[in-house]
C-alpha cells in the first residue's frame, strides 16, 4: 500500500514539474537555447535560399548571385529581364526536387520548435532570421497542422495576428488558388501591370474573421470583391 502511494506521488510530481517547466519554456528562452536556435535557423535559411537563388537568377555563379542580391528592386527586375539563364530545364527540375524535400524538413522542424518553445521571433532570438520565411514555403501536406498550431500561438499572445493572417492568405493564394480570407496583402494585376488591393470573397465575413483574431476591420478601398 505504502509503495503504491509512493509511486502515485512520484507520478503526480513528475507531471506537475513538467507542466511548470512547459509554462516557463513557452515564450522564454535561455541563452544556450537561443544560441542553438540561432545557429539552426541560420542553417535552415541558407538551405531555404540556396537553390531558390540558382533557379531565380538562372546561374550557379555564387559571385554573380552575391552581386545581384545587393541590387535595388528596380535593378533586379532589369537584370532578370536581360539575363539569359545558364540552367537547363532538367537542372531546374532537379533543384526543385531537392528544394521540396528541404522545405518539408524545414517546416517540420519549425513546427517542432514552435510546439516546444512557442513562436520565436527575431527580437526573442536577437537574430536576423525571421521564421516567417519558412512558413511561406510550407508544403501542402503540412499546411493544416501548421495553421492550427499558429492559431494557438495567436490565442496565447505569442504570435502577432497579422503574421498569422498573412500566412493563411499566402497559403490560400499559392497552395489552393483561393482568394484571401483576411485581406492582408496587395496583389499584382497583370491586366493593368499595377499593385492593387487584395481580392476577398465577402467583406462582412472577412471582417468577422479579422475581429476574431484581433485585427481591425478592412475599410473601403482596402479590398476588392465581386459582391
Amino acid at each position: 500500500m505504502k509503495k503504491s502511494v509512493f509511486i502515485a506521488i512520484l507520478f503526480l510530481s513528475f507531471f506537475s514539474c513538467k507542466e511548470k517547466q512547459d509554462d516557463v519554456v513557452k515564450g522564454q528562452l535561455t541563452d544556450s537555447i537561443k544560441r542553438a536556435l540561432i545557429t539552426e535557423l541560420n542553417e535552415m535559411k541558407a538551405n531555404d535560399q540556396k537553390n531558390r537563388s540558382y533557379i531565380s537568377l538562372g546561374t550557379f555563379n555564387e559571385n554573380l548571385i552575391d552581386s545581384v542580391n545587393k541590387l535595388s528592386i528596380k535593378d533586379l527586375i532589369s537584370f532578370k529581364q536581360s539575363y539569359r539563364s545558364e540552367i537547363s530545364k532538367a537542372q531546374e527540375d532537379s533543384l526543385w526536387s531537392i528544394q521540396n524535400k528541404i522545405d518539408l524538413n524545414n517546416t517540420n522542424r519549425l513546427y517542432d520548435i514552435i510546439k516546444q518553445y512557442g513562436w520565436v521571433n527575431k527580437t526573442m532570438l536577437d537574430s536576423i532570421v525571421d521564421p516567417m520565411i519558412f512558413l511561406f514555403h510550407t508544403p501542402m501536406e503540412t499546411i493544416d497542422k501548421m495553421q492550427t498550431l499558429l492559431l494557438e500561438e495567436v490565442n496565447a499572445k505569442r504570435l502577432e495576428p497579422i503574421k498569422y493572417a498573412t500566412y493563411v492568405d499566402n497559403m490560400r493564394k499559392k497552395a489552393y488558388g483561393k482568394n484571401q480570407l483576411y485581406g492582408t496583402g496587395d496583389e499584382f494585376d497583370p491586366k493593368t501591370n499595377t499593385i492593387v488591393p487584395p481580392f476577398i470573397e465577402d467583406v462582412e465575413n472577412t471582417n468577422l474573421e479579422r475581429i476574431k483574431i484581433g485585427l481591425a476591420k478592412l475599410k473601403k478601398g482596402e479590398y476588392r470583391t465581386s459582391k
